[in-house]
């Protein structure tokens, strides 16, 4: 019998650590942000603050919402799913929070790094697309970038947020 107690002990143990060691267990959690916005081709950034909630709805699919204010007194709400195929590491998901509306994201898990593209429903900053970099920079933190082509095609971060886990 302890033969028995003790490989069902190491069943216990692998299937713990496996839990564990979910791709996207490092990006859930409740979140405070602070960073810059710019809403606009030529906008100037200016600073916000986010509370987010980032919750695993299935073992491979995440979602986020939240909340983010500039000057105590806009705030706009901000939702993402998303959801990852396991063999490919491919993302692919739904951004809403834009003015134009939801937008498809498609991408990668890499690493630390969640890479995917935003495909917007009408043009943002005159464009269709934009880059957004999810990085988990510790257990208890993210960054949160967005990219765009800018003008004349010189790229600009028109989102910059950091995450702190609550």
């Amino acid at each position: 019998m302890p033969k028995l107690s003790c490989l069902a002990g190491g069943v216990a143990a692998m299937l713990t650590v496996s839990a564990a060691a979910a791709p996207l267990d490092r990006y859930t959690g409740s979140f405070d942000a602070e960073g810059v916005v710019a809403d606009g081709p030529a906008a100037a950034p200016r600073e916000v603050r986010c509370d987010f909630e980032v919750l695993q709805r299935q073992p491979n699919r995440i979602g986020l919402d939240g909340t983010c204010w500039a000057y105590l007194i806009f705030s706009r709400s901000v939702s993402a799913d998303l959801s990852l195929d396991p063999q490919t590491g491919r993302m692919t998901g739904t951004y809403t929070g834009s003015k134009v509306g939801p937008a498809r994201l498609t991408g990668q898990l890499a690493g630390p790094a969640i890479d995917v593209l935003i495909n917007w429903p009408q043009p943002v900053n005159g464009h269709m697309m934009a880059d957004m970099r999810i990085v988990s920079l510790g257990p208890d933190r993210l960054r949160i970038l967005v990219t765009d082509s800018g003008e004349h095609g010189v790229p600009r971060v028109t989102t910059d947020l950091s995450l702190a886990r609550r």
